[in-house]
């Protein structure tokens, strides 16, 4: 759970405007606000713009008439490690990797 993590698994988009904006220009808003009970959690935090987290406040959904995009959840798989390790970055390797290869970087390590 960090702050690169929840702008992965939101695609940088605001969850109140639905706008995608580079990183610079979002911020992390809790939808329950801590200042009424809401956790740092996977299931409490969202992107949200600069406009839209003025415009709710400490306020919840409701009374800053605003809507979720997408209800948030914890991803299965860690954001910061698929947009690192994907492949889609280096296409040219393609052709020289296969199943076992990319088991080999999306296995757990044992302690």
């Amino acid at each position: 759970f960090s702050r690169f993590n929840v702008f992965a698994r939101d695609k940088n988009t605001c969850q109140y405007c639905r706008k995608r904006l580079p990183r610079s220009d979002l911020n992390l808003d809790h939808v329950i606000p801590r200042s009424k009970g809401g956790m740092s959690t996977w299931e409490n935090v969202v992107c949200s713009c600069f406009a839209c987290n003025r415009k709710k406040g400490g306020m919840l959904l409701k009374e800053a008439n605003l809507r979720l995009m997408k209800k948030p959840v914890q991803p299965e798989w860690t954001p910061f490690m698929m947009e690192t390790f994907s492949f889609k970055h280096y296409q040219e390797w393609l052709p020289y990797l296969n199943d076992v290869d990319s088991a080999y970087w999306n296995t757990e390590l044992e302690e």
